[in-house]
């Protein structure tokens, strides 16, 4: 029946139903199209309103109660697992994660020989027998079976730096087997044998992060662990990987999967194999994303607030190529301790302010704190600068004229070949207190970025009646174009 009511509503959105220009938000239309576009949450709130007059209406509030009923997250309940884990039904390792097995049988003379040397070798601190007598408790095999003395030779052999070790502690901590639960030690363990390119590993970690909500993180790692696990000698592995993969990406949300098909967290970077990073940026510099696109900060604000309104229903993120920096360039010596006006394009906030946003022209306003900077903007945005100067007196101020440009320490020189940024000359100040406002402030200059392409804004420090110079800001920006919202 759901199938037949969207081939329905389809015909309504596209049909014979003439839409006014501007369409009131909690119109019926728009309750069609957000159920259309699978919005079922916004096709709910709209269509209560009319599904006592409207049939189509009722049958969208009764089809997008079931679809949200049936995609509330329902957690994976682990205490019968590990409750029959316990009792001694060791299949239940399949039921927490992947985890090694000793399936062989230590039996007569030669057991106790392989014993007695395994237990030597891991009291001289060899770090895969610890693993193996580890495993062997792990699954009673010539000792009683004991979760906890696993756990410890597991952990021991972990700190030492064995990677099979690392995964199979981090399950015990992540479950509390034999030692007091630690999701943080687990992720910690999981983390550093993912790094080493552990299957295990990597599948643990990404299932965890997946029932976390990460859902970057565990289509990454399950990505990789598909690609590590032997599709002969591992199927089984393989094909639980290849869920928890498809699983992931049904989760990751458009904005999200455009970050995927440019960037790789890189924390990632040690964890992932060559070809799997082939053609994305993976930069240190980049935070990861954020949850939603950020449509407005304090130093990032609307130019067309009314687009948010009925006038577009889809937005969607820049994402724009990473425009490299030198995150160890000198800082102004005259900005510390100093209230900036706006955040450095240094700091993370404005990164990921530049980097997670939709794709409409935004006013920008950053300070600029170092010598050498470069951000990523977007064509019709208005970007505003502003640098510390040291402020002097001239003849027309002395007369009582305004304060321009000549009264400061900078001159601002632009490198435009292209012509893809517009402004006028005009500066505005910003006094840092009223006891100096006559020897200092923040001097601000707004651009209109007008095409595609790259320029360099430059503050160039002019030398004062001493002959010394000040300090140089030099930004290079590179402007792209966005898909326009609709």
């Amino acid at each position: 029946m759901i199938v037949v009511l969207f081939a329905f509503l389809l015909l309504i959105s596209s049909g014979n139903v003439t839409l006014a220009q501007t369409i009131d938000h909690d119109s019926f239309e728009v309750g069609v199209e957000a159920y259309n576009a699978g919005n079922c949450q916004e096709a709910l709130r709209i269509m209560k309103q009319y599904e006592k007059e409207q049939p189509s209406a009722a049958y969208v509030v009764r089809a997008c109660s079931l679809i949200l009923s049936s995609e509330k997250k329902t957690g994976i309940s682990y205490d019968v697992f590990i409750r029959k884990l316990n009792g001694g039904d060791l299949k239940n390792f399949d039921n927490l994660g992947m985890i090694a097995r000793f399936y062989g049988e230590i039996k007569g003379l030669s057991g106790s020989q392989y014993l007695n040397s395994l237990i030597a070798e891991a009291n001289r601190g060899n770090t895969d027998a610890l693993f193996q007598l580890g495993l062997l408790y792990q699954e009673g095999k010539g000792v009683p079976r004991n979760f906890h003395q696993a756990a410890t030779l597991f952990e021991k052999a972990a700190e030492a730096g064995h990677t099979e070790a690392m995964n199979s502690a981090g399950l015990y901590r992540r479950f509390g087997l034999g030692v007091e639960k630690d999701k943080k030690k687990a992720n910690d363990l999981w983390s550093r044998a993912a790094l080493k390119k552990n299957t295990y590993a990597l599948y643990n970690l990404g299932q965890m992060s997946f029932e976390n909500e990460d859902y970057i993180t565990a289509q990454i790692l399950a990505g990789q662990a598909v690609k590590q696990a032997a599709p002969d000698k591992e199927k089984k592995n393989r094909m639980r990987a290849e869920s928890l993969l498809k699983r992931a990406r049904k989760k990751t949300s458009p904005f999200h999967a455009a970050y995927l098909k440019k960037f790789m967290p890189f924390r990632f970077k040690d964890a992932i194999d060559a070809d799997s990073v082939r053609g994305l940026t993976v930069v240190k510099e980049l935070p990861e994303p954020p949850e939603k696109m950020i449509e407005e900060t304090p130093f990032m604000r609307f130019i067309r607030k009314d687009a948010f309104d009925n006038r577009y229903k889809t937005f969607f993120p820049l994402m724009p190529d990473w425009v490299s920096f030198d995150p160890e360039s000198p800082s102004d010596p005259a900005v510390a301790g100093k209230t900036l006006p706006a955040p450095s394009p240094h700091e993370e906030k404005a990164i990921s302010a530049l980097y997670f946003r939709p794709s409409d022209p935004r006013y920008i306003h950053l300070t600029l704190t170092k010598k050498d900077n470069a951000i990523p903007v977007m064509v019709g945005d208005i970007l505003t600068l502003s640098v510390h100067t040291p402020l002097h007196e001239t003849e027309t101020t002395l007369k009582g004229g305004h304060m321009s440009l000549d009264n400061t320490g900078y001159e601002i020189v632009i490198q435009d070949p292209a012509g893809i940024i517009a402004s006028d000359a005009s500066v505005a100040f910003t006094p840092l207190s009223k006891e100096t406002d006559r020897q200092e402030a923040w001097i601000s200059r707004s651009f209109l970025i007008r095409a595609k392409g790259s320029a360099v804004i430059g503050f160039v420090p002019k030398p004062d009646a001493g002959g010394k110079t000040g300090f140089p800001h030099i930004l290079r920006l590179v402007a792209f174009q966005g898909k326009p919202p609709k």
